[in-house]
């Protein structure tokens, strides 16, 4: 007697193999039969004639980290068949911390992670986990630990380099966290404190995290005029720690860049040829999206959020001339301007109507002259908690990266606000809707495996990302004559369409489109 059987699909294993017909049995939680199975018992089942039947989608990137306290139903990700959440990115992991630091972290993550106000009980990497399989969640989830989360514990937010001994401290630090549970490392580095991490810093907490099996998830110092170097940063810290590079989300911002991304993939193969195992990870968008402090030269970060909200309240002019003059950090004012900046989230109901504007349509209702004021003005009035949307890519660059074989796809959507973006609600099904259907970018085998068993292998998901027997029983059944993404720009919050049933670890979580309200996913350790 098997607890579900899923009847008359087309199987997209996730290896990439063409898709097979047959039907999949699931008893306590795993997948125990493929085949021709008319005849199984079963308490449940489920006919998906002109259905393609897939492993559940695994979100390398995702910023739930707090969220999913507070909304442990997951609808953004569950909605679009996403069963497995990976945390802890950029290198702001909300773990492990010292007790007297959570304060300043949570100010300076309002915006990303989410909600600040959250309680917020643990320290240790493991105690997070341990918070979350409390609170009982709809996704699976796992994390990495953040290179700026360790810093922070030993260095606060000091912009100097480490010394020999801090860098051990570090080093002892990420083992333990990986111990417990990491799925790798992850910095980044146009953010604070991470941004302050030189080569042989990273080089000695990756070659920890690589004899635990991990992996480095970096967000670049560049992805625009320098991301050449930035490139060659990351395939460094690969060749001296030999532990697995994922550039994540790969993309090339400002258009004086743009057209470059079939050279900067060759570069990447390049290396590969040579034996550095760098993959990269993209979202399905030519809109960025981050944090609004990011548009202040890290710099002014090394004191921490409370000295940062006091300069730009009484002392804001020399960050003006920094963002007005520099181009040695990654100045998004610049390279996008402030017409492609875009609030999505703020705190104060004040504000709540620059929701959805660019930073130049609040300078204009506020009667600022100076849209640097006017951002400077909103992020001082919302101690630093806005988060952004910034337009600056090329369809065409994102299409040519889309089609390599090395990237897997990502959400990293901030999920905050009322104008997230449409990321946050609609990646997957838009990569099978528009990507595949429409656009033939790629097969429906590829794209399944760029969002299932590739993510899962770099994550060391041992059971899940596959149709096979033995598996965790995460599975997505879609139409493919009718799936897609509904979720814009001007209305991001919307359900996608043609994702019919979600199923996490043997129970259905999705049924004919609608959350059922079940709550069966676990936290990965192992």
């Amino acid at each position: 007697m098997y607890d579900l059987l899923i009847k008359n699909g087309k199987i997209l294993d996730g290896s990439g193999n063409p898709w097979l017909a047959a039907d999949v049995a699931v008893a306590d939680g795993k997948i125990a039969r493929i085949g021709q199975l008319g005849d199984a018992q079963t308490d449940r089942s489920i006919d998906a004639s002109g259905k393609f039947v897939c492993p559940g989608f695994v979100d390398g990137h995702s910023h739930s980290d707090l969220f999913i306290l507070d909304s442990p139903m997951a609808e953004q990700k569950i909605m679009q068949g996403i069963t497995t959440e990976n945390m802890g990115l950029d290198g702001m992991s909300v773990a492990p911390i010292l007790k007297k630091d959570i304060p300043g972290w949570k100010r300076h993550l309002a915006g990303l992670a989410g909600d600040p106000d959250v309680d917020w009980s643990w320290q240790s990497f493991a105690d997070y986990l341990d918070t979350i399989d409390r609170r009982k969640t709809a996704t699976n989830v796992c994390s990495y630990v953040g290179l700026g989360t360790i810093r922070l514990k030993v260095m606060g937010m000091d912009g100097r380099k480490a010394t020999a001994n801090e860098i051990q401290q570090m080093a002892r630090i990420a083992a333990e966290a990986m111990e417990q549970g990491a799925r790798g490392i992850s910095a980044g580095l146009i953010y604070p404190p991470s941004q302050y991490q030189a080569l042989d810093e990273m080089v000695a907490i990756a070659k920890i995290a690589r004899r635990y099996d991990g992996i480095f998830d970096v967000h670049m110092r560049s992805e625009s005029d320098r991301i050449v170097e930035a490139i060659e940063e990351v395939l460094e810290i690969g060749r001296q720690s030999e532990i697995p590079v994922l550039i994540t989300h790969f993309k090339i911002r400002g258009k004086n860049n743009w057209g470059r991304a079939s050279a900067l993939l060759k570069l990447l193969d390049e290396a590969r040829a040579q034996g550095v195992d760098v993959t990269v990870a993209q979202y399905p968008y030519t809109a960025g999206s981050t944090v609004l402090h990011a548009v202040i030269p890290p710099w002014y970060h090394t004191k921490g959020p409370d000295h940062l909200i006091a300069m730009l309240r009484d002392d804001r002019e020399p960050i003006k001339k920094d963002i007005r003059e520099r181009m040695d950090w990654e100045n998004f004012s610049a390279i996008v301007g402030w017409d492609k900046i875009f609030v999505t989230s703020v705190v104060s109901e004040a504000n709540k109507a620059f929701e959805g504007k660019s930073i130049a349509e609040i300078a204009e209702a506020r009667g600022d002259e100076d849209p640097v004021d006017a951002a400077l003005d909103l992020l001082a009035e919302e101690d630093l908690a806005v988060g952004m949307v910034n337009f600056g890519l090329s369809e065409e660059d994102v299409v040519q990266i889309m089609a390599s074989p090395t990237v897997s796809i990502i959400t990293d959507g901030l999920l905050g606000g009322n104008m997230p973006h449409p990321r946050v609600y609609g990646t997957c099904p838009r990569i099978l809707g528009r990507y595949v259907r429409e656009k033939k970018v790629m097969s429906w085998e590829e794209a399944v495996r760029k969002m299932t068993s590739l993510p899962a292998r770099k994550l060391r998901l041992k059971n899940k990302g596959m149709i096979a027997e033995q598996y965790d029983a995460d599975v997505v059944v879609f139409d493919p004559e009718t799936v897609i993404d509904t979720s814009t720009y001007e209305s991001p919050r919307t359900f996608p369409k043609g994702i019919d049933w979600v199923i996490v670890n043997g129970k259905v979580v999705v049924k004919d489109g609608e959350h059922t309200g079940a709550r069966h996913g676990k936290t990965i350790r192992d």
